[in-house]
Protein backbone atom coordinates (compact mmCIF):
# COMPACT_ATOMS: atom_id res chain seq x y z
CA UNK A 1 0.00 0.00 0.00
CA UNK A 2 1.23 3.45 -0.80
CA UNK A 3 1.76 6.00 1.99
CA UNK A 4 -1.07 8.09 0.48
CA UNK A 5 -3.48 5.16 0.81
CA UNK A 6 -2.38 4.53 4.39
CA UNK A 7 -3.09 8.18 5.23
CA UNK A 8 -6.47 8.03 3.44
CA UNK A 9 -7.52 4.93 5.38
CA UNK A 10 -6.96 6.69 8.70
CA UNK A 11 -9.89 8.99 7.85
CA UNK A 12 -13.38 7.52 8.31
CA UNK A 13 -15.21 6.33 5.18
CA UNK A 14 -18.44 7.69 6.66
CA UNK A 15 -19.71 9.60 9.70
CA UNK A 16 -17.87 9.01 12.98
CA UNK A 17 -20.17 8.76 16.01
CA UNK A 18 -18.52 9.33 19.40
CA UNK A 19 -19.77 9.09 22.98
CA UNK A 20 -23.32 10.41 23.46
CA UNK A 21 -23.90 10.52 19.70
CA UNK A 22 -23.95 6.70 19.81
CA UNK A 23 -27.24 7.00 21.72
CA UNK A 24 -28.71 9.62 19.38
CA UNK A 25 -32.03 9.02 17.64
CA UNK A 26 -30.30 9.58 14.26
CA UNK A 27 -27.72 6.85 14.93
CA UNK A 28 -30.18 4.35 16.39
CA UNK A 29 -32.76 4.90 13.62
CA UNK A 30 -30.08 4.41 10.97
CA UNK A 31 -28.95 1.02 12.28
CA UNK A 32 -32.42 -0.23 13.20
CA UNK A 33 -34.15 0.67 9.92
CA UNK A 34 -31.47 0.07 7.31
CA UNK A 35 -32.55 -2.54 4.73
CA UNK A 36 -29.15 -4.24 5.18
CA UNK A 37 -26.79 -3.74 8.11
CA UNK A 38 -23.17 -4.85 7.71
CA UNK A 39 -20.73 -4.81 10.63
CA UNK A 40 -16.97 -5.09 10.34
CA UNK A 41 -15.33 -5.86 13.67
CA UNK A 42 -16.10 -8.03 16.66
CA UNK A 43 -16.97 -5.27 19.10
CA UNK A 44 -19.05 -3.25 16.63
CA UNK A 45 -20.99 -6.43 15.76
CA UNK A 46 -21.84 -6.86 19.46
CA UNK A 47 -22.63 -3.17 19.76
CA UNK A 48 -25.19 -3.32 16.93
CA UNK A 49 -26.84 -6.29 18.63
CA UNK A 50 -26.92 -4.39 21.95
CA UNK A 51 -28.58 -1.46 20.14
CA UNK A 52 -31.38 -3.72 18.93
CA UNK A 53 -30.26 -4.86 15.49
CA UNK A 54 -28.52 -8.08 14.52
CA UNK A 55 -26.24 -7.26 11.59
CA UNK A 56 -27.28 -9.01 8.37
CA UNK A 57 -23.60 -9.51 7.55
CA UNK A 58 -20.92 -9.75 10.25
CA UNK A 59 -17.21 -9.66 9.42
CA UNK A 60 -15.20 -10.69 12.48
CA UNK A 61 -11.76 -12.04 13.36
CA UNK A 62 -11.98 -12.93 17.08
CA UNK A 63 -9.50 -10.18 17.91
CA UNK A 64 -10.09 -6.86 19.65
CA UNK A 65 -7.33 -4.29 20.00
CA UNK A 66 -4.76 -6.93 19.02
CA UNK A 67 -5.93 -9.33 21.75
CA UNK A 68 -7.59 -12.70 21.07
CA UNK A 69 -11.18 -12.92 22.24
CA UNK A 70 -14.27 -15.08 21.93
CA UNK A 71 -16.37 -14.68 18.81
CA UNK A 72 -19.23 -12.20 19.22
CA UNK A 73 -22.29 -13.73 20.87
CA UNK A 74 -24.53 -12.56 18.05
CA UNK A 75 -26.77 -14.93 16.08
CA UNK A 76 -25.98 -15.96 12.51
CA UNK A 77 -27.33 -18.61 10.14
CA UNK A 78 -24.48 -18.96 7.70
CA UNK A 79 -20.73 -19.03 8.30
CA UNK A 80 -18.00 -18.40 5.75
CA UNK A 81 -14.28 -18.34 6.44
CA UNK A 82 -11.34 -16.69 4.72
CA UNK A 83 -7.73 -15.77 5.37
CA UNK A 84 -6.69 -12.15 5.30
CA UNK A 85 -3.29 -11.11 6.69
CA UNK A 86 -2.96 -7.80 8.53
CA UNK A 87 -2.74 -4.75 6.29
CA UNK A 88 -4.11 -6.52 3.24
CA UNK A 89 -7.23 -7.42 1.35
CA UNK A 90 -7.07 -10.91 -0.16
CA UNK A 91 -9.19 -12.17 -3.03
CA UNK A 92 -10.48 -14.93 -0.70
CA UNK A 93 -11.67 -12.35 1.84
CA UNK A 94 -13.31 -10.25 -0.90
CA UNK A 95 -15.09 -13.35 -2.22
CA UNK A 96 -16.32 -14.32 1.26
CA UNK A 97 -17.66 -10.81 1.95
CA UNK A 98 -19.41 -10.70 -1.43
CA UNK A 99 -20.91 -14.15 -0.87
CA UNK A 100 -22.21 -13.16 2.58
CA UNK A 101 -23.79 -9.98 1.21
CA UNK A 102 -25.44 -11.81 -1.68
CA UNK A 103 -26.55 -14.77 0.47
CA UNK A 104 -30.27 -15.25 0.95
CA UNK A 105 -29.55 -16.94 4.27
CA UNK A 106 -29.05 -14.15 6.78
CA UNK A 107 -27.60 -13.22 9.15
CA UNK A 108 -24.33 -14.35 7.59
CA UNK A 109 -20.95 -14.27 9.31
CA UNK A 110 -17.53 -14.07 7.70
CA UNK A 111 -14.87 -15.32 10.09
CA UNK A 112 -11.47 -14.01 9.09
CA UNK A 113 -8.25 -15.75 9.98
CA UNK A 114 -5.91 -12.79 10.23
CA UNK A 115 -7.32 -9.27 10.30
CA UNK A 116 -10.67 -7.87 9.16
CA UNK A 117 -9.88 -4.15 9.51
CA UNK A 118 -9.67 -3.29 5.79
CA UNK A 119 -12.65 -5.40 4.77
CA UNK A 120 -15.02 -2.45 5.09
CA UNK A 121 -13.68 -1.49 1.65
CA UNK A 122 -14.90 -4.57 -0.26
CA UNK A 123 -18.06 -4.59 1.86
CA UNK A 124 -19.01 -1.11 0.63
CA UNK A 125 -18.14 -2.15 -2.92
CA UNK A 126 -20.39 -5.25 -2.74
CA UNK A 127 -23.24 -3.84 -0.64
CA UNK A 128 -26.50 -2.77 -2.27
CA UNK A 129 -27.35 0.91 -2.41
CA UNK A 130 -29.18 1.89 0.77
CA UNK A 131 -27.27 -0.53 2.99
CA UNK A 132 -25.49 0.69 6.13
CA UNK A 133 -22.02 -0.42 7.15
CA UNK A 134 -20.59 -0.06 10.65
CA UNK A 135 -16.98 -0.37 11.69
CA UNK A 136 -15.08 0.68 14.77
CA UNK A 137 -12.61 3.53 15.00
CA UNK A 138 -10.55 1.98 17.85
CA UNK A 139 -10.68 3.92 21.07
CA UNK A 140 -12.84 6.63 19.47
CA UNK A 141 -16.26 5.48 18.26
CA UNK A 142 -18.23 3.89 15.43
CA UNK A 143 -18.14 4.87 11.77
CA UNK A 144 -21.44 4.67 9.89
CA UNK A 145 -21.22 4.42 6.12
CA UNK A 146 -24.41 5.03 4.17
CA UNK A 147 -23.83 2.95 1.05
CA UNK A 148 -24.59 5.26 -1.83
CA UNK A 149 -22.86 6.13 -5.12
CA UNK A 150 -20.53 8.54 -3.32
CA UNK A 151 -19.36 5.83 -0.89
CA UNK A 152 -18.85 3.39 -3.76
CA UNK A 153 -16.84 5.99 -5.70
CA UNK A 154 -14.63 6.60 -2.63
CA UNK A 155 -13.95 2.87 -2.41
CA UNK A 156 -13.14 2.67 -6.15
CA UNK A 157 -10.59 5.46 -5.67
CA UNK A 158 -9.03 3.66 -2.72
CA UNK A 159 -8.81 0.43 -4.75
CA UNK A 160 -7.20 2.22 -7.70
CA UNK A 161 -4.60 3.76 -5.39
CA UNK A 162 -3.93 0.45 -3.61
CA UNK A 163 -2.90 -1.30 -6.75
CA UNK A 164 -0.89 1.47 -8.37
CA UNK A 165 2.71 0.65 -9.03
CA UNK A 166 5.09 2.79 -6.91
Amino acid sequence: MTPAVRRRLKRPLGVLYVGPALDSREFLDRIRTSPMLISVGDRVTEFAEEMGRTPDVQVVDEVERRESREAPDVPFSRLMKAKNPAGSITSAAIAAVRKAIKSRKKPARVLIEGEEDLLAIPAVEAAPLGATLLYGQPGIGVVVVAVDESAKESVRKIYSEMWKEP
